[in-house]
């Protein structure tokens, strides 16, 4: 069966040609031809239309196996960081996923391996088939939206998340999506509770995609996003506690640090690249070339950096 390549990634293996302002550092393969969910802002969800292509912004041509693993090599070479391995959840289970995770573990790079994994079986049959992390997307934090856009129970999935965080204590992954109704105090409460269990939070920009069910929905509001990215990175460090955040009906008013402490701990902008594995950068996963950046896929100059502190500070 071939497997799926994001474009950027494809580029970096040698398989097509594709100029970028932004290499991706992971490799980013999608296992699956069809999927059993239908998550209302995916376009590979069951019902979308048109589009299981692509993920995010980004195309997904099709390659052999023995073409991707070729690739995954020459980029090993060249400085590629990690594979993350992402699968749909076809109908029967994960199927042949880890067997695939045995051969890209083979050339030699940390694996991740996101999949909608129903046990901690499932889990540990990834973790010994090579990988090193394994993701188990949130991705909505509200329980009533979890129900609406993703179907199923928010706290089902949340325990199975923290048990096996539990089981395996900083190998656990998740993804949490910005700006699909929940408010700012629900998300850093749920990114809180998740740092602490030591789980890696990737934070993504809701993104509007023709074909899904939630083409029409607004994308994040860019200084909500920065406030969001900055409190889970001072949550992450350590240097601030949700205790020590305030909110006014669920928005964030205050991080519990003076300007002068705020800035101090957001120097150097590491807070406004992408989060989540290291290595992981999603080049324009979630932008458009030329329009706002969410996740900077590479270090801000400093007048991004400046530009990105301004509704940050302004909580102070």
């Amino acid at each position: 069966m071939n497997i799926r390549i994001s474009a950027g990634s494809a580029a970096r293996m040698g398989l097509m040609h594709l100029k970028s302002d932004a290499p991706a550092d992971t490799a980013y393969l999608l296992h699956g031809a069809s999927c059993s969910m239908n998550c209302s802002f995916c376009p590979q969800a069951r019902e979308a239309a048109g589009l299981n292509g692509r993920l995010g912004r980004v195309s997904w041509p099709s390659f052999s196996r023995e073409a991707m693993l070729k690739g995954l090599q020459q980029a090993r070479e060249q400085g590629m960081r990690r594979i993350c391995l992402q699968a749909v959840r076809e109908m029967g289970g994960p199927g042949g996923l880890p067997e695939l995770v045995k051969q890209v573990s083979s050339v030699g790079l940390p694996v991740s391996v996101s999949s909608l994994v129903r046990s901690p079986g499932e889990v540990e049959a990834l973790f010994e088939a090579g990988a090193e992390r394994v993701s188990l997307a949130l991705d909505v934090v509200n329980p009533r939206l979890f129900a609406r856009y993703k179907g199923g129970d928010f706290m089902e999935r949340l325990n199975l998340l923290l048990h096996c965080a539990r089981c395996w204590p900083g190998r656990m992954v998740t993804h949490i999506i910005c700006g699909l109704g929940e408010t700012e105090q629900e998300l850093l409460s749920c990114a809180a509770l998740l740092v602490q269990e030591q789980v890696t939070v990737a934070l993504f920009a809701f993104t509007p995609l023709k074909g899904t069910a939630l083409q029409g929905h607004p994308p994040p509001d860019g200084a909500v996003y920065r406030r969001m990215q900055a409190a889970l990175f001072l949550l992450r460090k350590g240097a601030v506690s949700l205790a020590e955040m305030k909110f006014n009906e669920g928005r964030l008013v205050s991080f519990g640090l003076e300007k002068g402490q705020l800035r101090q701990q957001l120097q150097g902008g590491a807070a406004f690249q992408t989060s989540g594995c290291p290595g992981c950068n999603r080049p324009y996963y979630n932008e458009r070339p030329g329009g706002f950046i969410y996740n900077y896929p590479r270090p801000l100059t400093e007048e991004e950096i400046e530009k990105a502190l301004e509704p940050v500070l302004s909580c102070c």
